[in-house]
């Protein structure tokens, strides 16, 4: 099986700059899992590597594609799978870094695919309108997908929905099966959240406004990339319906948030993920990957 090696962790821990390093180290080239790096233009929100640490290093399934577009895990799966076996090809060594844990279960082989149609963002935007709402949309798209399901069970409902938009995709059984090594960042979570409100206070000083205006320009949370923490909490402020240091608190606060949902995802949902200490992570995850190759 082919040998990769996965790197997550929470948002604001270090895995683009880990990811690098090992890069370097090992002569690899990184796959990023990451929901918002996938859209152009979105740079700083998405905390990017700069134009610089990709020519240092390759990097693949960044800008791929425009900000109004719909993309589903399936399709990261699928341009996973070819990048990786690209990469092999040239005797390099595959680093997937990023902070999506669907994209990474997925990937990994942990999820059948009809249940990747979406990703955490849009479940947890659904699970946050009312059922009869639900409905109504998923009869829209597909009444006889509708008429098969539980209309008194939310989750199916939303379920149901996943695969009236996207899709439903059977599990691929030619899919190549990868030998991991999966490494999650631990930071005390004191250090975690000055780390997340420090980078967000570095992306306004960046022009992190002016990628939040762009959004707005074409339709805000209406398109996916609208659902982004760290561009919606600033939709007000650009509307003039509340203050810069409102919306930057706001932001660190669901940032905040979001990192624990991460953690959480990612102890209960990948299996055998092995976590770092992000104070001695290149040592660690150094040490590690010279195991395991």
């Amino acid at each position: 099986m082919t040998k990769i090696v996965v790197i997550a962790g929470p948002t604001a821990s270090g895995k683009s700059s880990l990811a690098i390093d090992m890069a370097q180290r090992f002569d690899g080239e990184i796959i990023s899992a990451d929901a918002m790096q996938i859209y152009r233009e979105l740079d700083i929100g998405t905390a990017k590597v700069t134009e610089q640490e990709r020519k240092l290093i390759p990097h693949h399934l960044i800008d791929i594609v425009n900000m109004t577009d719909q993309f589903s895990v399936a399709e990261f799966v699928k341009q996973a799978d070819n990048v990786i076996a690209d990469i092999v090809s040239r005797d390099k060594l595959p680093i997937v870094a990023g902070g999506t844990g669907f994209y990474i279960k997925a990937l990994l082989g942990q999820q059948p695919l009809d249940f990747v149609a979406s990703d955490e963002q849009e479940v947890a935007v659904l699970k946050q309108r009312e059922l009869d709402d639900l409905i109504v949309e998923l009869r829209t798209r597909d009444e006889r997908l509708a008429n098969k399901v539980d209309e008194h069970n939310k989750q199916r409902v939303i379920r149901a929905i996943q695969i009236a938009r996207h899709g439903a995709h059977d599990v691929d059984q030619t899919r190549p099966k990868y030998d991991p090594l999966v490494v999650g960042i631990d930071w005390p979570r004191d250090i975690l959240y000055e780390r997340i409100n420090s980078r967000a206070q570095i992306m306004i000083e960046n022009g992190l406004l002016t990628e939040a205006q762009s959004i707005l320009d074409v339709g805000g949370e209406n398109i996916q990339a609208g659902k982004a923490i760290g561009y919606k909490e600033f939709f007000p402020y650009l509307q003039g319906e509340l203050s810069l240091k409102d919306a930057i608190s706001q932001m660190q606060q669901d940032s905040r948030r979001y990192a624990k949902r991460q953690l959480t995802y990612l102890r209960h949902q990948i299996p055998g993920l092995i976590w770092i200490d992000g104070a001695q992570a290149k040592v660690e995850l150094a040490k590690r990957i010279e195991s395991f190759l």
